[in-house]
């Protein structure tokens, strides 16, 4: 094509030059080139408990490889239901509890979260992970609802697509007699990685790991969904004793590390003893303009030389992005003790055109962003942020300014001893056998469950490249298996005290070999006995609970340590809910008939802090006193809920049920700038049905 264009641009004649290109460009625009595969739309799934209503697509729930669908045209008052297949025009009358619905992307859906249940070990401020049995192409729509450019990392292990029989598309095995199973496999992995991309923040990584079977596509496809992200490739030593196979012994499996082009280090380097020799490589440190001065570091701390800390201000000094109109949230007031030297607590940020108040409130002083010119700066982190390294001791005074009557307020750091990771891992800790398949035997008790899984060391080393500087971080994990990632995000957060959250979704596939076995026996999709047999009932939420509470499903102490020393059965102080993907109906979200399924997401969006309990009686509007969000259902009870929001500076979200787009806008004006504001039910049924509309 680049040819033809040199072509016809030495074309003399300049009316035929410009036909000859108009004609190029209906050419380009018709031929694509590069990275080529069938959409295969559209792509379906069973929804197991959805009602059946006349339109609706329908397979026999004793179809295990879902080899006809048909469509419903009528309902009758004994439970029967009139289905036509599509391919044909003969109709026939079946039990309704002898189908399932059957949906494709780019049908509308309205999805929502249904609990199964919660364990919490943790304190009620320390946020909750969500594990989510569900399809994940309709989880994600739900998470770009909730989290859209909010996510730090997403980690995820696809299928490798080897010819196995091991994933599905079309709710039908995929193998090696299938001629179009890359092009299924690229189709499938396209439309979850187009959502993916709108969770990420703009520093926020994709990690995806793959094997040698679709590598190179894998490549092809990030390159086009993320043009603007640069790609790393890391070679991950996970089995040292090789796989016999024909010629070579192959002995790893790639992760690419998806990097938005920023200019900046978003990866992080590695202090690991065990990993530095292999891993690393020397870097240095461009950031000697952001710290203090020798004279606004406390003397204690500059003459122990056992402290190993480098210290910055904590107040952004730049030119670019420091002042107070540019980051209103980032303004807010930092309490000091000044007696013993000490740095409280950070109180709320103020809406841009008040002043800021100066004086002493419960015996502890102000310190504002405000520099020497008296100029309305900001804090280098939202008050959330700075609140937590408040908390692990890491916000610390300098001297005290008597010209000034100011306080320096600086930020420390462990000195940077990391180094920049390399491309090739060779860690025993990664070793799948044993940190993978034995670690899972011991925690559900049983060998065999879960083929493949990975070594909770190399998931965890591959988030600690991303999130080890990120205490608050949410991850994603959309093919979560056997919860490898929820296992690594604790590990994380217990080496260093961070409150990362995670959020997983896996579907309840039951392997085939196993699925044919209950379907003999007449246990069908959405009978107890089939679906116990399912990777989330069976795999992913008691490992998930076994990882809190150090205790197989029946009781027995897990035996072993992490590497590190940590024993397994004293689990870990998180909390986590599972949740079961539902759906609604859009005319009874739209009457506001559905408030109480839709609690949980509001929950989930705002933070999962706390509970989602609806009491009996709201008042008009809810604002629970161990969450972060905030309900108004009556606009006459708004100048109460406004007073609730006032004592709760901890409140993020705020959701006003109403029908008018004028209140709505009104109500928006009079609350806190620091607010996400959102409308129900109008926000929720926009986005799914602008979602079913791109996807068609």
């Amino acid at each position: 094509m680049a040819n033809l264009e040199d072509l016809i641009a030495r074309v003399s004649d300049r009316r035929l030059q410009a036909e000859m290109a108009s004609a190029l460009g209906i050419l380009k625009r018709r031929q694509r080139f590069g990275l080529v595969f069938e959409e295969h739309l559209p792509e379906t799934t069973v929804l197991v408990g959805l009602p059946i209503q006349v339109g609706s697509l329908v397979q026999r729930r004793d179809d295990l490889g879902a080899r006809t669908l048909y469509r419903v045209i009528d309902l009758t008052a004994d439970q029967q239901a009139c289905i036509v297949p599509l391919d044909s025009d003969a109709a026939e009358s079946l039990p309704l509890a002898s189908l399932l619905v059957v949906k494709r992307f780019g049908d509308p859906i309205f999805p929502t979260l249904t609990s199964l249940g919660a364990l919490r070990r943790g304190d009620t401020s320390r946020p909750s992970h969500a594990v989510i049995n569900g399809e994940n192409y309709h989880a994600l729509q739900l998470l770009t609802f909730l989290f859209a450019g909010q996510v730090d990392c997403i980690y995820i292990d696809p299928p490798y697509n080897t010819g196995a029989r091991d994933w599905k598309y079309n709710n039908r095995y995929v193998d090696d007699n299938d001629t179009w199973r890359h092009s299924k496999w690229l189709s499938f992995m396209a439309k979850r990685l187009q959502l993916a991309r709108r969770l990420l923040r703009p520093d926020g990584v994709l990690i995806v790991t793959i094997d040698e079977h679709e590598l190179h596509h894998l490549g092809m496809l990030l390159e086009k969904v993320f043009p603007a992200h640069a790609r790393y490739m890391v070679s991950i030593v996970i089995n040292p004793k090789g796989r016999r196979e024909p010629n070579f012994s192959r002995i790893d499996e790639q992760a690419f590390f998806v990097v938005p082009s920023t200019g900046a280090e978003i990866v992080q380097g590695t202090t690991s003893l065990q990993a530095i020799l292999p891993l690393i490589d020397s870097e240095t440190d461009d950031e000697e303009d952001e710290r203090p001065e020798e004279d606004e570091v406390p003397a204690a701390e500059q003459a122990d030389d056992a402290i190993d800390w480098e210290y910055r201000h904590a107040r952004r000094r730049g030119a670019e992005s420091s002042y107070r109109h540019q980051r209103p949230n980032q303004f807010y007031p930092i309490f000091i003790d000044e007696a013993p030297r000490r740095v409280v607590r950070v109180g709320a940020s103020i809406a841009v055109n008040d002043e800021p108040h100066l004086g002493h409130i419960d015996g502890l002083r102000p310190i504002w962003p405000i520099d020497a010119e008296g100029r309305h700066r900001c804090w280098r982190y939202t008050p959330d942020s700075m609140q937590a390294r408040i908390e692990l001791g890491n916000v610390v005074l300098g001297k005290y300014n008597r010209t000034q009557d100011s306080w320096t307020v600086n930020i420390r750091y462990p000195r940077n001893k990391s180094r920049k990771l390399k491309t090739v891992w060779w860690d025993t800790a990664h070793d799948a056998g044993t940190h993978g398949t034995q670690l899972l035997s011991k925690m559900l008790g049983a060998p065999g469950l879960f083929p493949f899984p990975k070594s909770i060391y190399a998931v965890r080393d591959s988030l600690a490249a991303v999130v080890r500087n990120r205490p608050r971080a949410l991850i994603v994990d959309f093919f979560a298996g056997s919860g490898t990632t929820f296992h690594a995000t604790c590990l994380l957060n217990a080496d260093d005290g961070g409150q990362r959250r995670s959020i997983l979704i896996t579907n309840n596939e039951v392997a085939e070999a196993e699925a044919r076995l209950l379907y003999e026996q007449g246990h069908y999709r959405g009978d107890p006995a089939f679906e116990a047999a399912g990777i989330f009932d069976r795999v992913t939420r008691p490992r998930c609970e076994a990882v809190v509470t150090g205790l197989r499903a029946d009781g027995a102490p897990i035996a072993g340590k992490h590497i590190g020393g940590r024993p397994l059965h004293t689990g870990f102080t998180e909390n986590v809910e599972f949740f079961r993907l539902d759906y609604l109906e859009a005319d009874s979200v739209d009457l506001g008939l559905e408030f109480a399924a839709l609690l949980p997401l509001l929950w989930l969006g705002a933070g999962a802090v706390g509970e989602h309990r609806l009491p009996s009686d709201t008042g008009g509007f809810l604002v629970p006193d161990d969450s972060t969000f905030g309900v108004l259902f009556r606009e006459s009870r708004f100048r109460p809920f406004r007073a609730a929001l006032d004592q709760r500076p901890d409140v993020t979200h705020v959701w006003l049920v109403t029908d008018s787009e004028q209140a709505f806008a009104e109500m928006c004006a009079a609350l806190p700038a620091d607010k996400r504001v959102a409308m129900l039910y109008r926000d929720y049924l926009r986005h799914f049905r602008a979602r079913a509309r791109q996807t068609a």
